[in-house]
């Protein structure tokens, strides 16, 4: 019995190791085929994401592209825009400046017609103070005339009646005696 108590223990072993080892080369094989199968999703997968990747990365670059007309777009709309307002502003100045010098030119037309009006207005007063100066002359000729005539006016009535022809003959009347 000793001998089964060895022997039994040693058999099963060779045994349990028998299918132990066909159990680890199974195991093996199926690791490396879900190995090989997490490799080829893990492939797949980086494929998809190449893939996926190159998609963006055209699709970022057709709108990058797009972005970048549409900002030329824009900045050309912007540049004609203010190249518009330039001329624009231009156009006003010169206008604004062509008035400007009509204007001038009829301020001094204007200018040189109201200095003349004034010199005709001061030589028509002149005229009139010269005229007024002789009226007021004549005037006082003519008051010191009038005076001139009153005195000698008077003086011949008062040389007249000093005079013995103005004055009657004295008659010699008698007067009774008394």
């Amino acid at each position: 019995m000793n001998r089964y108590y060895v022997i039994i223990p040693i058999v099963f072993m060779a045994v349990f190791v028998y299918f132990e080892r066909g159990a680890s080369k199974q195991a093996d094989l199926r690791v490396q085929a879900i190995a090989a199968e997490k490799a080829a999703a893990e492939e797949k997968k980086l494929e998809e994401k190449k893939q996926l990747e190159a998609k963006a990365k055209a699709d970022s670059e057709k709108r990058n592209i797009e972005r970048l007309a549409a900002e030329e777009a824009q900045k050309k709309k912007k540049a004609d825009e203010f190249a518009a307002k330039i001329q624009k502003l231009k156009d006003d100045a010169k206008k604004y400046t062509d008035g400007v010098e009509l204007n001038t030119r009829l301020a001094a037309s204007l200018e040189k017609e109201l200095a003349a009006k004034r010199a005709a207005r001061d030589q028509e007063n002149r005229a009139v103070l010269e005229l007024a100066k002789k009226v007021e002359i004549t005037k006082k000729a003519r008051r010191a005339a009038e005076l001139e005539v009153q005195r000698y006016t008077e003086m011949l009535t008062t040389r007249a009646n000093e005079s013995a022809m103005a004055k009657a003959p004295v008659v010699a009347t008698a007067q009774p005696a008394k």
